[in-house]
């Protein structure tokens, strides 16, 4: 997969030029363009998005001005970054056309480390913005998804109303007519000197009279199981309870009509809270199954209420009421985490009834779809053998502990560890030993280290331990434990006892500022160490332990 290319443009003379593209020579993913000439500098920025600028002021074919003016023209959100490389600290104010967070200025001679650095924040403020602008085109597509499906949700059960009122006036209609109809048939039925055939066709109405009565009471009878039949929540193991319906409304008449919509529908108890925090205290206490949020609370806007239940991870689907003015917050409460909204003057006990079935049903499938991702996002970090993190988790784990101990100046410590002569001990007792010693060196390693301490599978028999806040001393501790422990302690294989060694390379990063007593003969300066300058050096350090005839540390 190849990276996604991204455009710098650099007005300067090629010296200036050298120097910054010596600066970004390891950003495969940006395209560097020279521009000499004002004309052709506002083509680029014309025709193109561009990641940042470099201008370098010197050059006599730069109207700096012009091109400033030209940015100035542009859309704000696709104004590049602009890095000026001045011979002396005067500058020209550029300011009204280019705003002062996206303009910044070198003196020469040029210093290429502060180049670079200038230039990747400017790197990592285009990526940024590029992100931001794909996360409202998603935010877009999903707003108009829920939209979709909310109108489609409305549409059918207007539909299943419409149905219903229909079937019951035709009953209603009907049934006087229909009585008429069959009580006439029955007297001509019982008259002596009707004729056979006119005997027949009156046979033959009654017939239809009684079948159209039949399909009457069967319309009926579907209406009332509708409209009577109770809703009960469940739970793990899939039995019926009684659920727990939350609304947040500081109007008493709002909640006794909800009271009335639910009573005889739903089995489960309705609690009303008047206000933001009083909702947020039972939601703590009770975990309700369901959560109504009025727009309007005693202390400020459901919206709010909203809010904080989606940072707090509430399981509780909510549903947002609003009135015919508010609309609009419906649609804002969808956005923001709502399952959907309904309207306050348009809705009915069976609208009410049919948002919670569905909602529930929405819910549920909502759980499972994500129950589904948290066990593929912990196979995905796992290895099937050893059960330990995998290479990919162990690097993002060592590029986190990187940046913590850089941050608050604190030791971090890398270990590697080898399992010595395994690929003699695969092909003297088979693959399937070697997976059993794998195994048994993975679960002896991790309960030997702190709950904080990662261990991951690093490659083959390769085993990685990351020591947060840990200095050379006190990893050098563990990893003579570990090596002793393993050591001391065959691997039973059926009737076998096989002894293992196991060799093992260090590394440590120690900021000067850490307050180390000894620091090792690993620690740099903070800001050139990196997490795979570490992983170098911890593998050059296992290399000379093997080298050395292994069963020993290395630093």
């Amino acid at each position: 997969m190849t990276a996604t290319l991204h455009t710098a443009l650099i007005i300067a003379p090629q010296d200036t030029a050298r120097v910054v593209k010596t600066a970004l020579a390891d950003t495969p993913e940006l395209a560097i363009i020279d521009a000499d000439t004002t004309v052709d500098a506002m083509e680029h920025i014309f025709g193109r998005t561009l990641a940042f600028i470099v201008m370098d002021l010197s050059l006599a074919k730069i109207d700096s001005h012009a091109i400033a003016d030209g940015l100035s023209r542009l859309n704000h959100t696709q104004i590049p970054p602009l890095l000026l490389v001045a011979d002396t600290a005067r500058l020209p104010d550029l300011y009204d056309n280019v705003p002062p967070l996206l303009l910044d200025h070198v003196i020469k001679p040029l210093e290429p480390v502060l180049v670079r650095a200038k230039l990747l924040l400017f790197l990592a403020l285009f990526r940024h913005r590029i992100a931001v602008g794909q996360s409202i085109q998603e935010l877009e597509k999903v707003y108009s998804r829920f939209m979709d499906q909310h109108q489609s949700s409305l549409s059918e059960t207007a539909l299943t109303k419409d149905t219903l009122a229909l079937s019951s006036a035709f009953g209603n209609q009907v049934s006087p007519f229909l009585s008429k109809i069959q009580a006439g048939a029955y007297f001509l039925q019982q008259a002596k000197d009707i004729p056979p055939r006119l005997r027949q066709g009156v046979n033959q109405i009654r017939t239809a009279a009684d079948h159209i009565s039949r399909v009457i009471c069967q319309l009926r009878r579907s209406q009332n199981k509708r409209m009577d039949s109770q809703i009960w929540f469940q739970d793990k193991t899939g039995k019926n309870r009684p659920g727990r319906i939350l609304f947040a409304t500081p109007f008493a008449d709002d909640f006794m009509i909800f009271q009335h919509y639910l009573t005889g529908k739903i089995e489960a108890g309705l609690f009303q809270a008047d206000s933001t925090d009083q909702a947020l205290e039972y939601v703590a206490a009770h975990r309700p199954d369901i959560i109504f949020i009025n727009h309007r609370l005693a202390d400020g806007s459901g919206l709010h209420l909203l809010e904080k239940l989606i940072r707090l991870r509430t399981r509780a689907p909510v549903i947002y009421i609003v009135d015919k003015r508010h609309t609009d917050a419906g649609a804002a409460a969808i956005a923001t985490g709502a399952y959907t909204f309904l309207i306050q003057e348009q809705t009915s006990a069976m609208d009410m009834v049919d948002t919670i079935q569905k909602t529930m049903a929405r819910a549920r499938l909502t759980y499972k779809v994500q129950g589904a991702r948290d066990r593929i996002d912990l196979i995905s970090r796992r290895d099937h053998l050893t059960r330990l993190l995998n290479r990919s988790w162990f690097n993002r784990t060592l590029a986190l502990e990187m940046s913590k101990a850089r941050r608050y100046l604190q030791p971090l410590s890398l270990l590697l560890v080898e399992v010595d002569q395994f690929h003699a001990c695969n092909e003297t007792y088979g693959y399937k030993t070697g997976d059993i010693i794998l195994t048994a060196c993975a679960a002896r390693i991790q309960a030997m280290v702190r709950d904080l301490d990662v261990v991951c599978r690093f490659a083959g028999e390769k085993f990685g331990i990351v020591l947060p806040n840990t200095p050379i001393t006190m990893a050098k501790i563990l990893a003579e434990r570990i090596r002793q422990n393993i050591g001391d302690n065959k691997i039973q294989v059926g009737t076998r006892m096989i002894p293992l060694t196991i060799s093992i390379g260090m590394a440590c990063f120690e900021a000067k500022n850490s307050g180390a007593e000894n620091p090792g003969p690993k620690s740099q300066d903070p800001t050139t160490i990196s997490g795979s300058d570490l992983v170098q050096q911890a593998l050059h350090a296992l290399t000379l332990s093997m080298e050395k005839g292994g069963n020993q540390i290395q630093s």
